[in-house]
Order: structure tokens, then sequence, then C-alpha cells
């Protein structure tokens, strides 16, 4: 058809199509496309459509009874550069997203610095992001959409809380790497010797937490940093702190040093040649050092550190402190069912080798060589694996470790059950979490409560309110304001245990897992089906999955 009957005419930012009706075109229907192509032969071309006007210049010249009468409609209008600037809650990155120009200005510098000013978006500005967005205005296709981030803060780096440094090392690592004697060869018998310490001997040192660093948002805030933790000496028995220096830690009297996390504790050493029928079962108030095995069917307690330089064969060891066996631990398989050793320490159970042995530790479970169908619960690592990672192999038996697992080879090419279990306690971990959440909002509104409250105290006449009623209001703004911020910090630190449990509960394989091997994280489970070659296992995003190792 012609377009005779249109006209474009602009009005300011707007653009107005005038429709004239005349008796030539009478017969003939106004389409879409026709003003489509009048636009864009038009100097207005890139100008924002108004769909609904259009609708309506179209409705009037097809259906209207007028042959004479022109009208106009706004159809189009020009459009600058639009430009939105969204700020994450905590303040700590603002972004900025563009919207093309219909026919109307780009963004300018100035125009883009006032915005910031607008905002307070003071700190953490990078430069050359906004001469990027700059250009990309002038890029951009009309209603087409950028977004950058322009501006980030710095967040505040947490203190570290008090280490703690062992200045004498564990049995086991005398043990499992003992020192080669003159003639090449270790003797065992002087290890009681080198395991034990002396009267004002530096047991451990104590290096004080840190006050973190602070940050800023880009409202230039101080974001202050959560200092680190200080945690005291535990000062165990026959230690004492040093009087020249309190972050050092003493022996008080000769004896085997027992490790603690925060500590460390001297004990008694009683030393035999075995266990067995001869010596009866051992009871014993302090340390116990076994200079060759322990026999099937014995029995040794020990308030500290249990250490044996031979082999232990189903016997049950008890110990307040570590087990350290340099050789094996024997179960083995009577009338067909499994006759377990037993080994339950506080802290962590050490040895070359296990086969069919029950094992309880407070801390972590290291073997050099292999583990074989025993059942093992360790609120540390379980490591099987020598230190130059040629050798470990855990094989059958139901192994459950809060801090992960590492091992050289997982499994049997029998395709022997082999079960692995963690972070069985992170569902208790995440309760908490999520109820300790809840009082916080419940803390919070009944602050918010108290401070409306105080507002509209505030607006009484001074003669008129009751001087104790705002002095107890006050009073419980502050309790609640105290309160609210243990309760985050409390919070806080819960959540740091979940993000830590979370990265250490992961199995790591350095060489091969074969089928028959499960692990279950949390309430997650996989299964190899075949053989698999070194990788990490872990949770990640609620799901489990495995990444590939190089192989060592």
């Amino acid at each position: 058809m012609t377009d005779s009957g249109l006209k474009l005419e602009p009005d300011g930012s707007q653009l107005r199509l005038v429709v004239s009706k005349q008796m030539e075109n009478t017969c003939q229907s106004l389409q879409h496309a026709d003003i489509e192509s009048l636009l864009e032969a038009s100097e207005f071309y890139s100008y924002c459509r108004l769909d609904d006007a259009i609708q309506d210049a179209l409705d009037y010249y097809n259906h209207s009874a007028s042959e004479t009468e022109s009208t106009a409609f706004i159809i189009a209008e020009r459009k600058d550069v639009a430009l939105e600037m969204s700020i994450s809650d905590d303040c700590m990155f603002a972004y900025v997203t563009l919207t093309g120009a219909y026919g109307g200005e780009r963004l300018t510098a100035q125009g883009l610095i006032a915005t910031l000013k607008q905002q307070r978006i003071v700190r953490g500005v990078s430069k050359k992001r906004l001469q990027y967005l700059l250009q990309k205005s002038w890029e951009l296709e009309p209603g087409e959409t950028f977004t950058l981030k322009i501006a980030a803060g710095r967040p505040a780096v947490a203190g570290t809380d008090t280490r703690f440094e062992p200045l004498v090392p564990d049995a086991s690592q005398r043990i499992l790497a003992p020192q080669d004697s003159d003639h090449g060869k270790v003797d065992m018998r002087d290890l009681g010797k080198l395991i034990t310490v002396e009267i004002g001997q530096p047991l451990m040192r104590r290096i004080p937490p840190t006050s973190g660093e602070p940050g800023y948002d880009i409202h230039g805030n101080v974001v202050h940093a959560v200092a680190g933790k200080a945690i005291a000496f535990e000062v165990g028995i026959g230690t004492r702190i040093s009087e020249s220096d309190s972050n050092v830690l003493l022996a008080d009297k000769e004896g085997m040093p027992r490790h603690g996390q925060t500590g460390m504790a001297v004990d008694d050493l009683l030393t035999v040649e075995n266990v067995d029928v001869s010596t009866g079962h051992i009871d014993f108030n302090g340390a116990v050092l076994v200079l060759g095995d322990i026999s099937s069917g014995m029995k040794v307690n020990a308030v500290g550190n249990i250490t044996v330089t031979g082999v232990v064969e189903l016997a049950d060891l008890h110990a307040g402190g570590d087990i350290t066996i340099a050789n094996g631990v024997i179960g083995r398989i009577q009338d067909g069912k499994p006759a377990y050793c037993h080994l339950k320490a506080q802290g962590k159970v050490s040895a070359k080798f296990a086969q069919y042995t029950q094992i309880e530790s407070g801390a972590d479970t290291e073997l050099h060589l292999h583990l074989a169908h025993c059942v093992v619960t360790a609120q540390g690592a379980v490591k099987v694996i020598d230190p130059v990672q040629r050798h470990g192999t855990v094989t059958g038996g139901i192994i459950s470790a809060e801090k992960g697992v590492c091992t050289r080879i997982l499994g049997a090419e029998a395709g022997i059950e082999t079960q692995l279990k963690l972070l069985s306690q992170f569902d208790d971990l995440r309760t908490d979490i999520d109820t300790l959440k809840a009082e916080i909002k419940n803390q919070e509104e009944r602050l918010h409560q108290v401070v409306l409250l105080q507002m509209k105290l505030s607006k009484v006449p001074k003669q008129k309110r009751s001087h104790e009623l705002a002095e107890k209001v006050a009073e419980s703004k502050v309790q609640f304001m105290s309160t609210l911020a243990e309760m985050k910090s409390q919070h806080l630190s819960l959540q740091q245990s979940y993000q830590q449990q979370l990265a250490a509960a992961q199995v790591e394989v350095r060489g091969l897992i074969y089928p028959g091997v499960s692990v279950r994280i949390a309430d997650k489970e996989f299964a190899a089906e075949r053989e698999m070659a070194a990788c990490r296992i872990q949770l990640e995003q609620h799901k489990i999955v495995c990444q590939p190792l190089s192989a060592t």
C-alpha cells in the first residue's frame, strides 16, 4: 500500500504518527509491517517502539468509519542509555546494568560519576571497568543489556586462633621412622631414652592469636575483622609453664610426653619386655613401653601412651594418650568368624599394618602398609599410606572418619566390600546452625521492638516522659545488642566449623579404586562400579563428585 496517509512528526523525545484516511485508500488495510517499514526508512529507526500505540493506529486506520479526519498517535520515543545500579546486601559489591540507547545519548563519564556519588560508592571502584563501561554504552544495540561489576570492597581477614607447636616428637615419629644406629640398625631397647624427656625440657610453644585485618565496603565503612580466639595452655600432669616465657610449656619431671591439642603431659613410664601370660595384664597410671610383643588374649590399660616395638596379636589395648605399634596388629578368622584385636586411644593410633582389628581413635589413625578387614572409628583422619606414597592399601571393613581418608589403593581386585563413612555428625551441626539462625532472627525482632519503643519515648516531652521507663528500655537495648553480638559470633564459629568439616571430609586415593567400594558422605552415597584411577571424592553442592588426581 502507499504511505500517503501516514506521516511521522517528532515532538521532543516522542514520535507521532499522523494517520489520514483518504478515499483512494479505503479499500486497503494497514499492516504492522507498513508502519515498521516507514520507521526503518526514517531517521527515527532506532527509537523505542510503543506497540500498544501502534496497534491503536492500525485499528483506527482499518476499522474507523472516518475517511477525512487525521489523528496522531505517539508510536515511539527517544531514550538515552539507561543505567541501573545494584548493590549487594553486604555492601561489598556494586554492579551497573546498561540498557542500550534508543536514539538517545550514550553514557558519559560525568553521568556515571554522578551516579556513583548518589549511591555513596567511594571505595574499591575500578577505573578500568568504568572506562570499559563507557565504551560499551556506544556498542550496545537499542534495548540490549550489559551488566558489569564496577566496585568491590575488601573483606576483613579473620585472625588466627592460638596455635600450639610441639617441641618434642611423639612416639610414632620415633618408632615408625627411627634413626639408624652406628651399625646401620635400630636398637629398640634404647627406645626408652629416645621417647622420654628430662625436667625443664621445653615441650610445647604457644603461638598467640592474631587480631586479623579489617576490610572496607564500597561505602567506605570499616568491616571489622573477627579476632582469633585466645586459648590457654592445658597444663597436664608433669608439666608447668615457663617462668621466663608464658608461651612455653616445660616438663616438670622425667617421663614420656603425651601430646594433646592445647597442651601436654608427662607420664611415668613402665617398661616391660613382652606382655604375655608370664606378666599378666597391665593396668598402669602412666605410659607403657613394650619392648617386644603383646600376645593373644592380653590386656594393656594405660593413662598415658602405649608404645609397642613388636606385634600385637588378638589383644585389647586402651590408652588415655596415643597407641603406637612398630610392626603390626593382627586379628584373624576363627570358626569362620572374625576374631578382632581391639585398640582404643583418646589420641591417635599408629602402626605399620592392621588386619581384623577394631580401632577407636580420638584423633588420626595412621598406617603405612595396609588396613585389612578392620572396623575403624576416627575423630580425625584415617591415613593408610607410607611417607614416600609407594604403599598403602585399604581392603574390606568399615572405616568411619570425621576428617577424611587418604590411601594409595582402595578396595581389591576381587571386589571385596569396603565401606567408608564420613561426616556422620554433619546433620547435627547443620541443625545447630539452623536453630541458632532462627534464634538470631527472633532476637533481632525483639531488639527492633525495643528500638521502636525507644523512638516512641523520645517523641514524648521530657516532663511527661517516665525516666525510669526510658532507663529500662535503654538497658534492655544494650542487653539485647550484647546477646545478639554473642549469638552472631557463635553462629560465625559454627559456620566456620561447618566449612572446615566439609572441606576435610574427602577421600583421596593416590593409586586405584576397585569395584566394591562405597563412600558415604553425610547422607549422600557413591559406589564404585568399575576400576577408577587416582581421584578425590568429596561433597559439592549436595552431590558427591569425583575429581581425578595425577597418579603417583
